[in-house]
């Protein structure tokens, strides 16, 4: 999946630091998937930051023409690392970026339950 054109990649490098998303920007090729992706770096990099802002990730018809979806990330509570995202998508024609945004308050509480089972599959001995 494309980092610059999907919910979840823009979340994930909307929640990198400058210098981490700088770089991976800089490696990434921003292939045009639909009329709405955005190719131009500065004007990704300018998304990025409102969504950073928000923290959430968008794609509004960017990845697939007639889909959209909204990601929030599932964090570390202790560190605020970012473990996952957890996204909703839906074509158009059965709900709009309006419909899939006002569950995201929703979707945050799922994500901060998830977060301790992502945790503790992540310390757990190998076997």
């Amino acid at each position: 999946m494309p980092l610059h054109c999907t919910a979840s990649g823009k979340l994930f490098l909307s929640q990198m630091n400058a210098l981490e998303r700088n770089a991976m920007l800089a490696r990434l090729t921003l292939k045009k998937m639909t009329y709405r992706t955005l190719t131009d770096a500065q004007l990704l990099a300018a998304e990025l930051d409102r969504l950073a802002a928000r923290g959430v990730g968008i794609d509004n018809e960017e990845f697939v023409r007639g889909m959209v979806a909204v990601a929030v990330p599932v964090k570390d509570a202790t560190s605020g690392r970012v473990l996952a995202a957890l996204a909703v998508h839906a074509p158009t024609a059965r709900a709009t970026l309006n419909d899939l945004l006002e569950a995201v308050p929703k979707m945050r509480d799922t994500a901060a339950r998830l977060a301790p089972l992502l945790h503790a599959a992540d310390t757990a001995p190998p076997g």
